[in-house]
Order: C-alpha cells, then sequence, then structure tokens
C-alpha cells in the first residue's frame, strides 16, 4: 500500500494528516530520534515532539528511554485493531446522538437515499433481515467478522451466490452447519458484527449484537474504500491464524 493510501486509511480512522506520516515514518524503523522522524515525515521541527505526545497518549508509539531520546511505533496489527475499535466506538456514540435526536425532533430514520446511514430496528429478526438486504447489492465477494449461529439466517440467500468469493469469521458456533463450496468459513473468537463487501461497503454493528437488546444500531458505508481497506487488514491478520 503506497503511503498516501495508508495516510488516507489512518486519517479515516481519525488520525490527522501529521499523526498518520509520523507512524508511517516510524514503520520505516526500528526506533527513531524526534529529530529524524521529523525530517522523514517532513513535519516541522515546531511540531514533531507535540505530534509524538498525542500518539503515545492514544498508544500508537511508545517512548525510548535514553539519550537522545528516542521513540517507535507500536506493532501495526495492533494499531489497526485499537483504531478500528476507537472507530466503532466513536460511531456507536453516534448512533445513540442520532437515535435522541430523530426521537426529540420525530423525524423519519428513513435514510435509505444517503451514502452513509444509520438504522436502528428493534428486533433482531429485522436487523439480520436489514443485513440480508445490505448483502444482496454484493457482485464480487463478501468478508465478515459474525456469529454464524445468531446471523445464519441473514446469510441463507448467499449460499446460491456461487458468484461470489465469500469469507466469514466466525465467533464458535454451537450447533453444526452446512456450506457450500463458493462459502468458506473459519471459527475464531472475535467482537465484531461487520461485514465488508467489493472492497467498499461497510455495515458495521454499532453495539453488541450478541445478546437481547431494547434496539439494534449499525451502519452501512455504501462507499467507503479506505475504512473497507482497515478493515480488511484486520480481517486477514485474523483469517491468516491458526
Amino acid at each position: 500500500m503506497k503511503n498516501n493510501n495508508v495516510i488516507g486509511v489512518l486519517q479515516d480512522l481519525g488520525l490527522t494528516e501529521y499523526e498518520a506520516k509520523t507512524l508511517i515514518a516510524l514503520f520505516k524503523f526500528s526506533e527513531s530520534d524526534a529529530p529524524a522522524i521529523s525530517r522523514n515525515a517532513e513535519i516541522p521541527k515546531t511540531r514533531i515532539y507535540d505530534v509524538l505526545e498525542k500518539l503515545q497518549a492514544k498508544g500508537l508509539v511508545l517512548e525510548v528511554y535514553g539519550r537522545p531520546k528516542k521513540f517507535k511505533a507500536a506493532d501495526p496489527t495492533e494499531i489497526f485493531k485499537n483504531l478500528i475499535n476507537f472507530k466503532q466506538k466513536q460511531l456507536q456514540d453516534i448512533g445513540k446522538r442520532v437515535d435522541e435526536v430523530l426521537q426529540k425532533e420525530n423525524w423519519s430514520n428513513n435514510l435509505s437515499g444517503s451514502q452513509e446511514k444509520i438504522l436502528q430496528v428493534k428486533d433482531i429478526k429485522d436487523y439480520n433481515k436489514l443485513i440480508s438486504q445490505e448483502l444482496d447489492s454484493a457482485q464480487r465477494e463478501i468478508c465478515a467478522f459474525t456469529h454464524l449461529d445468531e446471523r445464519h439466517e441473514s446469510l441463507k440467500n448467499l449460499k446460491t451466490r456461487t458468484d461470489l468469493n465469500i469469507k466469514i469469521l466466525t465467533r464458535p458456533m454451537t450447533r453444526v452447519l452446512s456450506f457450500p463450496k463458493h462459502m468458506n468459513v473459519k471459527e475464531l473468537d472475535h467482537s465484531m458484527d461487520a461485514f465488508i463487501v467489493d472492497g467498499k461497503k461497510v455495515i458495521l454493528a454499532l453495539n453488541d449484537v450478541s445478546s437481547e437488546r431494547k434496539s439494534y444500531h449499525l451502519t452501512v458505508l455504501e462507499n467507503n474504500p479506505s475504512l473497507a481497506k482497515a478493515l480488511m487488514s484486520h480481517f486477514n491478520d485474523f483469517w491468516e491464524r491458526k
């Protein structure tokens, strides 16, 4: 992935341009001092310490004690995982605020024409129906973090979609389910309910859907390739585990 693409992904996940450039510079070195980071990242010396301090506060950069003081990036996989988790929490908070606004103003929550939708349903069956409807638009591939015990009905239509490449990371199942050859399924512990469609569309649960709730929220980002790439990086890391 080229630097500009990585910067775009990191910014989509909530970092500033200077923070993203600093991380990319540190990815190239095992450790480095602030002046060298400043030169490599093309960030003014007057700003680099402030940027490093903010990245340390977020747990993305570690300080290596010594003279001169040096810094190193945390493990890239953990960095993207933490940023995705933080982004997910932000979206959960936004979902709650949107819900409050819609209730107070008595506005319709029919956002079907929007490129970015936050949807609310009261029943897990309706949640699964929404997932199924959103996955119908897939043309090439679907990658999913989910729990097939709970989401099996929403993926039923995909069993006949032999034109799709489907990979599913499910939390360990409690029942035996059969899948056609074009659906690749692996069981592995994780805490997400997220779907990446055709490398650009993201469907993401905004609250814990594994237990009964009064309502369920999810966001649908119709065209967000940067976030899709970040989630795919996280997905591929899990997929390669034994």
